[in-house]
């Protein structure tokens, strides 16, 4: 059974992703009651920005349906295949880098969010057409 979110991830970009906030959980009931009437007891958040949902999500679904997080997932998943292939490193810190196609103060706010800690280095603006 699939069900597609379209406002999830405007709403959530928009801030609109804490329990308690009416419209969020209004429009995730909608999206979430034809899956529990069909039964489901498993459901996968496909997407990178549904994890911040999870809270409002499993609340709605309840505890008889477990909540897989794709992302998580896929995670999990390259770094068994990474330490399979030796190409695993044991260092513990680097460098990272953002580069964006849009606003940069857009993605630093959205990331912070996503990451729990705000950004240690701004993002850059790219124009994608170069690459």
């Amino acid at each position: 059974v699939s069900q597609p979110c379209p406002l999830f991830v405007p709403l959530v970009e928009n801030g609109r992703f804490r329990q308690g906030d009416v419209v969020i959980e209004t429009v995730a009931r909608e999206y979430l009651t034809p899956l529990m009437e069909a039964g489901v007891d498993t459901l996968i958040l496909g997407c990178t920005h549904y994890p911040l949902l999870k809270d409002i999500i499993g609340e709605i679904c309840g505890p008889g349906v477990t909540l897989i997080d794709s992302g998580a997932a896929s995670a999990r998943a390259l770094r068994q295949q990474l330490a399979a292939e030796g190409q695993l490193t044991d260092r513990q810190q680097g460098e990272t880098r953002f580069y964006v196609s849009d606003r940069p103060e857009d993605f630093e706010k959205l990331a912070a969010v996503f990451l729990e800690e705000p950004l240690s280095r701004g993002a850059e603006r790219i124009d994608i057409e170069q690459y």
